[in-house]
């Protein structure tokens, strides 16, 4: 079976062993066939995922990440698991996700999303400079408005709140891909949300980012380039054991500190911190 995706510009085709039936985010990305693509997956079903020594470069309950001289190897587990369930092999010119025959049913279900978590997808945006923003993301008045802050800020209120008093369409809950495309900074749409259930197919040129902090009364202040810098290097993806690839990030996430507006903003979380920031950012031009 072969599947045929387009994320934030990026073509990707997807060759498998078995019929996935992918979760209805990832289905939002889902294109017809095209010819040339820009990063070809192979998932091939295996008895037995091979052991792989050489150095860990991370390692938490569900992925241990390791370089054995010659590939970058991902052994992904389903929580509780000793036995891998997904193997990522990447060598030169080729990326390989075998998967453990043992867990079959479960890549056969409804509602797939762990082979799409197995594609270290970060670096192929990365590839294609472009990072992932921890956000809520909105389109209003066809630019996008990216929320960001440390989990449980408030920035799901804040969508929720343009949705409903400016009828913004909020296109994710949990994050968004940033992407200069023809010299500007745009807000893509990414087929994982967390858990906020809101996952678009959309793109918009950023209008602002939005760093949120919660207050009793709204107020704005414009971020100069090195605290932007800072505050997008701690809501960004980062993979900070593969140094090629943070050097990469960090000289993304330093063009769009230098090239995409963004405010500190404490609010309340009524409708008045629309109409304020709506006014702030310019909205009303």
């Amino acid at each position: 079976m072969k599947y045929y995706f387009k994320i934030a510009g990026i073509k990707l085709l997807i060759e498998s062993d078995i019929e996935i039936d992918w979760n209805n985010y990832i289905k939002e990305f889902l294109t017809e066939k095209f010819d040339k693509y820009d990063e070809y997956y192979k998932c091939i079903l295996a008895d037995n995922l091979d052991e792989h020594s050489g150095e860990i470069l991370y390692e938490d309950d569900t992925l241990v990440v390791i370089n054995d001289g010659e590939s970058e190897i991902r052994k992904h587990f389903f929580i509780g698991q000793a036995e891998p369930c997904m193997l990522y092999v990447e060598k030169e010119g080729s990326k390989v996700i075998y998967l453990n025959k043992k867990y079959l049913e479960s890549f056969k279900a409804n509602d797939n999303y762990c082979i799409f978590n197995a594609l270290a997808f970060e670096k192929v945006l990365m590839k294609h400079d472009a990072v992932v923003l921890h956000c809520s993301y909105i389109i209003h008045n066809n630019d996008a408005i990216l929320f960001t802050a440390p989990s449980g800020t408030g920035k799901s209120t804040q969508a929720n709140l343009w949705s409903e008093f400016k009828n913004a369409t909020i296109v994710n809950g949990d994050r968004a891909i940033i992407k200069k495309i023809d010299g500007k900074y745009y807000a893509c749409g990414m087929p994982i949300c967390g858990s906020s259930d809101i996952c678009l197919n959309e793109k918009a040129p950023i209008r602002a980012i939005i760093y949120l902090n919660q207050s009793p009364q709204n107020f704005i202040e414009e971020v100069g380039i090195n605290e932007k810098t800072k505050k997008l290097i701690s809501e960004i993806t980062i993979n900070f054991f593969n140094n090629r690839y943070v050097n990469i990030a960090l000289d993304i996430i330093f063009d769009i500190a230098c090239n995409v507006d963004m405010y500190f903003f404490g609010c309340t979380k009524e409708g008045d911190a629309v109409e304020f920031l709506d006014k702030m950012i310019g909205g009303e031009n």
